[in-house]
């Protein structure tokens, strides 16, 4: 990005008349103004250390395809205009490409080894395995941090087809699920060109799998002995705090001039603002009553002391008594403990503000908070409006008669009256002043 111009955008020209100080409630009003001068400087191409749904790019990649409606996430959106995928080499406009339904894809994916994950489940395996009655918070940690040390790369910023041609290539050549191709591997079996998905050559992928076949499995026997030092105390741990690799994505890391924007403008809004998570294609906010939810797998015997392992679980679980329900669905904190990925054993609690009819209720579990927002989101979208709040719009008692609860398990739906329900709470929406 020039200095120059970014030196003359609307945007500087707005921070150099507001020099401040201010109190923090004068720089919460401000920040719209900024917010807008911001917007506006990304849109005339003085600032292109961002883009956006009307960035110069933009209008180029627009003008290219013919195609006016863009999905476009906010990797895409946090980073420069200038980005060249250091995979295939491609720059954003090269990347850029019309999908199934007539919009212009604009996509950056952040790339990761799956060690990580690879590493928390055979931790939470050796700690069933093992037995031990005792939470292991200390060796949860080195969980957490050892993870990365096991991956055969860093984090990357790379393009949505090279993302994917990661997929499909592991898929043909049938590695496990926790491996993934570094960048380096990823162009030995690409084809890429502009404007188009790669196209992956089955016999070269297969053989880049071969090659890195014994270190993954030398990485896998290490990560499964580490696991089971840390699930049975027996592990070197002392917490300290954890680096991080900066992806070259506004609300990742602080790039130069960027500075004076991260003081006037928050990630999320600002991404959002510039077109980021754009969609051609409307959610089905209909699937949480329409499909049917699996039963939860069988908990372990030493779940207590797996559950107190992650501490925000442990803490909500001695936050409530030995007796208590969920008032919702009426399950008991036993049989409100489940097991989610990877193995981890989960409790989870909502807090509860709402008033009238909720206003007794302090808590309920994830799975009813979980129905509660679905039907909250699917009112609001049938309405057209979104209500007052996440509980004016139907009592306790309502939200329980829907659900059929299961023990370790997301709950059932009661079609029938959740369609009833659902146009009961569209009605009071619409009416609601």
């Amino acid at each position: 990005m020039s200095e120059e111009r970014y030196e003359q955008s609307c945007f500087m020209k707005w921070c150099l008349e507001h020099p401040g100080p201010y109190t923090l409630n004068e720089e919460i009003e401000l920040r719209k103004e900024a917010m807008a001068a911001l917007v506006e400087s990304v849109k005339t191409g003085d600032i292109t250390s961002l883009d956006g749904v009307e960035s110069p790019l933009s209008e180029r990649i627009r003008a290219r395809h013919g195609v006016t409606d863009f999905e476009m996430n906010s990797n895409w959106v946090g980073s420069s205009q200038d980005w060249i995928c250091p995979c295939c080499g491609r720059s954003k406009f090269q990347v850029s490409r019309v999908g199934k339904k007539g919009q212009i894809l604009a996509k950056l994916v952040v790339h990761h080894d799956h060690m990580g994950e690879a590493m928390k489940a055979a931790f939470h395996s050796a700690f069933e395995v093992a037995g031990t009655r005792v939470e292991q918070i200390d060796g949860w940690r080195l969980v957490e941090r050892m993870g990365d040390a096991f991956a055969a790369y860093a984090e990357v910023l790379v393009c949505e087809d090279c993302n994917n041609a990661d997929t499909e290539a592991k898929k043909l050549a049938g590695s496990p699920s926790y491996f993934s191709f570094s960048i380096g591997q990823i162009r030995r079996f690409i084809s890429s060109a502009d404007h188009r998905p790669h196209l992956v050559e089955p016999a070269r992928a297969g053989a880049v799998w071969e090659e890195a076949e014994p270190a993954y499995k030398l990485r896998m026997k290490l990560i499964r002995a580490v696991a089971q030092a840390a699930a049975t105390d027996a592990h070197w741990y002392e917490p300290h705090a954890r680096a991080t690799d900066p992806i070259p994505v506004f609300g990742f890391a602080r790039r130069g001039v960027e500075s004076e924007i991260a003081r006037w403008a928050y990630a999320d809004p600002l991404l959002r603002a510039l077109g980021a998570n754009t969609k051609v294609s409307a959610p089905n906010l209909s699937r949480w009553r329409q499909v049917t939810q699996k039963p939860g797998k069988m908990l372990p015997a030493n779940y207590l002391a797996m559950l107190r392992t992650e501490e925000s679980h442990g803490r909500s679980w001695e936050a409530l008594p030995e007796d208590w329900c969920c008032p919702i669905c009426q399950r008991s904190k036993h049989e409100l403990v489940y097991v989610g990925e990877q193995g981890k054993v989960i409790f989870a609690m909502r807090l509860v503000t709402g008033r009238g009819a909720w206003a007794p209720l302090t808590r309920i579990c994830n799975h009813c908070e979980s129905t509660l927002m679905s039907l909250k989101w699917e009112g609001a979208q049938r309405a057209g409006k979104a209500p007052k709040n996440s509980y004016s719009f139907v009592e306790p008692m309502e939200l329980g008669k829907i659900i059929t609860a299961r023990p370790h398990s997301p709950h059932l739906i009661r079609t029938k009256e959740a369609q009833e329900l659902l146009a009961l709470v569209v009605q009071r929406i619409s009416e609601a002043s």
